[in-house]
């Protein structure tokens, strides 16, 4: 496994635990977030603040990779996962994500877009 993997292992650990407090080092200063359904979000720190509120209200939090595919550089990773949680007193089970990711030189998550 290379470093855009293990960044991956990082994030999804994360976000199963729903701390987010170590994820500015995982991202660039600089880097974009791209979702379905929202503006752009940019740099580490308002990556941070939008998943910790997204986070919010989940609960039991499971995620698994179904596949996870690295450049042979490790400059970028595609990642095919399902997510479940519980929320507002029900359990949302394996919805379906995918996520590409482009990494700097400092080996730093600079792009991710998500798609649901």
């Amino acid at each position: 496994m290379g470093h855009a993997a293990q960044a991956w292992e990082r994030l999804s650990g994360m976000l199963t635990s729903a701390d987010v407090s170590q994820l500015p080092d995982l991202y660039s200063a600089d880097a974009l977030y791209l979702e379905p359904y929202n503006p752009p979000h940019r740099g580490n720190l308002l990556i941070q603040a939008y998943l910790k509120d997204w986070l919010g209200g989940k609960e039991e939090i499971a995620i698994e990779a179904k596949r996870v595919l690295e450049s042979d550089d490790g400059d970028s990773l595609a990642v095919e996962w399902m997510i479940s949680y519980t929320a507002a007193g029900r359990r949302w089970s394996d919805l379906p994500r995918a996520s590409f990711f482009g990494f700097g030189e400092d080996g730093r998550i600079e792009y991710h877009r998500d798609y649901t």
